[in-house]
């Protein structure tokens, strides 16, 4: 029986994630794919770029909870 993984997210981190997948899944949906592919490089290229997305957004507006 494979062993089970506990993660806990927070919001933001869940968020993050959601947009990082979608970047992973153009670049497979782009790429042409081979068995030397780096999946982890991809996905760490990824999130890296999610996160860049959140801290410019959080750069280029004010949240509701901000403006109070």
């Amino acid at each position: 029986m494979p062993k089970k993984t506990y993660i806990h997210l927070e919001d933001s981190e869940a968020a993050v994630l959601q947009v990082a997948s979608r970047i992973y899944a153009a670049y497979l949906a782009s790429m042409d794919l081979t068995e030397r592919t780096n999946h982890t490089g991809l996905m760490r290229q990824a999130i890296e770029s999610a996160i860049e997305m959140a801290e410019m957004a959080d750069e280029m507006m004010i949240s509701d909870l901000e403006r109070r």
